[in-house]
């Protein structure tokens, strides 16, 4: 049974390894979650997305095994209010990085699958319109 457990874990996560380590021109740093309180049902991704390419690129979507879906906004300031907008996408202008950062473009993680804490680890799987699919260890943080 044990072995069965392996060898299926090594299908289902053996080709995010080796899409990450394939990645090119687009590498990730500082990616974390925030910790939401008990019942909550969304939090927030946050990570620095740099592009060394001499070409845009987008970040289309995300995926997580841990949420049922994830979006990407941006918090804008109206009339003294934060609204979340919904993106269709997050650009990165070659040469060039975005911040996802509190107040500003983040990952909108919903319908958790399971509590998250500080100090555990979220997996996150980046997907560009240049093809690049990046996964992410994202840590698990109050703020």
């Amino acid at each position: 049974m044990k072995r069965i457990l392996g060898l299926l874990a090594i299908m289902l996560f053996g080709p995010l390894l080796v899409t990450s380590s394939l990645a090119g021109d687009i590498t990730v740093t500082d990616p974390w979650v925030r910790e939401a309180p008990p019942g909550a049902k969304a939090t927030a991704a946050y990570m620095t997305i740099s592009n060394t390419s001499s070409r845009t690129v987008q970040l289309d979507s995300a995926a997580s095994a841990d949420f049922g879906m994830i979006e990407m906004h941006r918090t804008e300031m109206h009339d003294g209010m934060a609204h979340m907008k919904k993106q269709t996408g997050i650009r990165i202008e070659a040469g060039k990085n975005v911040q996802l950062k509190p107040g500003d473009f983040h990952l909108m993680l919903m319908q958790p699958r399971r509590s998250l804490k500080t100090g555990d680890q979220c997996a996150l799987q980046l997907l560009f319109d240049n093809g690049e699919s990046i996964a992410v260890q994202a840590l698990v943080r109050k703020q």
